[in-house]
């Protein structure tokens, strides 16, 4: 049976990378043919949002002799195989455990061929999912490199494999370097949907030896290019911008759209032939260079931007609070609409979970549409298995259902010892009016609420309503602060750790957090790429920045105390003046 192509696989086509499963194989055999030989031995790691959430290893029976030569390069001998498990009781648990991820191997087909066979050999259903080789994304990401074997691959990466030539120690090798083609697939490409994922692998190609001649009259400003953050930006002939990119490194990011044999997309090779001049404007930090990006594409409206822009979606928590009886719901995209919306989450798998603990520790309403509450209605199963308050039978007033509201908030942001406060008070109140029944039924979602806390710690924050300053390392002793109000830039400056400019950090804060009164937020598509680039670096950029709340019942002098130990504690310590302030 054949891989399922990448046309069969069209449903996953939409899918965020994180939000799909993907089952990394690594096999040890008796020889090289799938029909002749046999498996001794499999290993699958299973990554999801780029972490490794399950695995598998098994020896196997092969029920045939395994050659010298491959004993002694795998180090698995007849003597270990002979009471190990026959494939017929190894390969239901592989089947199970593949489900329907896509396939990952280091020269996939090896692995894949072998599996396909012993199931088939076993009467066991045929896998129905596509391939995905990271020798493929090798020779694509990294063309300099004339070898694409495992250990040339993880060497490059600095990725230690352990038992080498065993299924285990080589498909853990094989998911750090999957990871590492996913990260760089993200950040260099745009790549973040699983079907862009496994077009990738098969793209054609291009063996450049140095920039084709109608790049030479580029070479110079290659060659001026930064090793910093910052925005570049291709002209046409006439000057016009074509394009606007963001890059962590700018010598490299814009170097690598001539110089480098890495597959370009038609849309890309057609970019790229039309550039007859590159500036850019360096920058501190990458966050920096992500919200400048967002602010010259929609102050430019490049034509390239529209074609070939895109980011990666996250999904967020959405309270429909302009209904008078709030549902609660996920999606991805931040739309101005009234409603508050609660994230990012890492994945569609968070999200879902976060919602499933809601759904079951809170008495919000589950259908959909607007409802006209009256004694007449009759209450849905969701109220008979205790998961909705039944307003629409008036069953909970609306203030009982606002607190219900009030408390999701709550549990959201991490403040559950606030839940679990209201909810004990609540408790006490009806066994005091000797509604013991009904004190029973808190008493049982208190404990449920405890254990959904032990299990996963949310802390998540109403986007619009998000007051941060953002502090991220820069060059040398730098750090560059991001005053960040109701999930929108307000201002930043860039400030030496050894020397804070207190003065002007205070005015800063007095400014955006106590005085400012205007709405940063306007409701267009760019603001709300705005907050999505914002809330998103929050959510995976920890390493590398500290992120502070700002509460509104703080006072300007205790924000300014904070940022100071926080700033103190990521540079080892930090004196202070009043002045000395950059402009960022």
């Amino acid at each position: 049976m054949k891989a399922a192509s990448v046309d069969d696989y069209t449903f996953k086509h939409s899918l965020q990378i994180a939000d799909t499963d993907f089952v990394v194989c690594d096999v040890e055999t008796t020889g090289l043919n799938p029909e002749r030989n046999r498996l001794t031995e499999v290993a699958l790691l299973r990554v999801r949002g780029g972490t490794v959430i399950d695995r598998y290893s098994s020896l196997i029976n092969p029920r045939q002799f395994i050659p010298d030569e491959v004993q002694r390069l795998t180090g698995i001998t007849n003597e270990m195989v002979y009471t190990a498990p026959d494939a017929i009781q190894v390969l239901p648990e592989v089947r199970r455990f593949i489900g329907d991820a896509v396939f990952v191997g280091h020269n996939v087909r090896f692995d894949r061929s072998f599996i396909d066979a012993a199931l088939r050999r076993c009467g066991i259903e045929a896998l129905q999912v596509p391939n995905l080789c990271t020798a493929r994304l090798a020779r694509r990401l990294i063309p300099q490199k004339s070898r694409s074997s495992l250990g040339a691959i993880a060497a490059h990466y600095n990725v230690r494999i352990k038992n080498r030539h065993r299924a285990m120690g080589d498909a853990e090798a094989t998911t750090q370097v999957f990871l590492k083609f996913l990260q760089i697939l993200d950040e260099e490409f745009d790549i973040h949907e699983s079907g862009e994922l496994l077009t990738f692998q098969n793209r054609q190609i291009y063996r450049i030896t140095g920039a084709p001649r109608y790049f030479t009259r580029l070479q110079e400003n290659l060659a001026e290019l930064p090793h910093r953050p910052g925005v570049y930006f291709f002209h046409d002939k006439r000057g016009e911008i074509l394009y606007i990119g963001k890059a962590r490194d700018l010598k490299e990011r814009v170097s690598s759209y001539f110089y480098h044999n890495i597959g370009h997309t038609e849309k890309i090779r057609r970019l790229v032939r039309g550039v007859h001049g590159i500036t850019w404007k360096p920058l501190e930090t990458e966050l920096s260079a992500l919200l400048t990006e967002s602010r010259m594409i929609k102050q430019h409206q490049p034509p390239y931007n529209t074609q070939l822009k895109r980011y990666r979606k996250y999904p967020f928590i959405r309270i429909d609070v302009t209904d008078p009886w709030p549902t609660i719901s996920w999606c991805y995209d931040l739309v101005d609409d009234g409603a508050e919306y609660f994230g990012p989450f890492r994945s569609r798998f968070a999200v879902e979970d976060a919602l499933d603990s809601i759904n079951k520790l809170f008495l919000l309403r589950e259908c959909e549409g607007t409802i006209k509450p009256s004694a007449d209605n009759a209450p849905c199963l969701y109220h008979e298995i205790k998961r909705c308050g039944a307003p629409c039978a008036m069953l909970a007033s609306a203030e009982e259902y606002q607190r219900e509201v009030d408390d999701i908030v709550l549990f959201l942001q991490g403040e559950q010892d606030g839940v679990l406060d209201r909810l004990r008070a609540r408790m006490h109140r009806r066994a005091e009016n000797l509604d013991f029944e009904g004190a029973a039924v808190l008493r049982d979602r208190l404990a449920a609420v405890e254990r959904i806390i032990r299990q996963q710690q949310l802390m998540v924050h109403s986007v619009r309503k998000q007051n941060l300053i953002i502090i991220t390392f820069a060059r040398r002793s730098s750090v560059e602060i991001h005053f960040i109000k109701s999930g929108m830039l307000a201002s930043q400056l860039l400030v030496d750790q050894r020397n804070l400019p207190l003065a002007a950090l205070y005015a800063q804060i007095e400014d955006v957090y106590f005085s400012r009164q205007e709405e940063l937020f306007i409701g267009g598509k760019e603001d709300i790429d705005e907050m999505r680039i914002i809330a998103s670096w929050c959510l995976t950029r920890r390493d590398d920045s500290m992120v502070l709340e700002v509460d509104g019942g703080d006072s300007a002098e205790a924000v300014l105390e904070q940022l100071k130990e926080t700033v103190g504690e990521m540079g080892g310590g930090a004196a202070a003046s009043n002045d000395g302030a950059v402009r960022a």
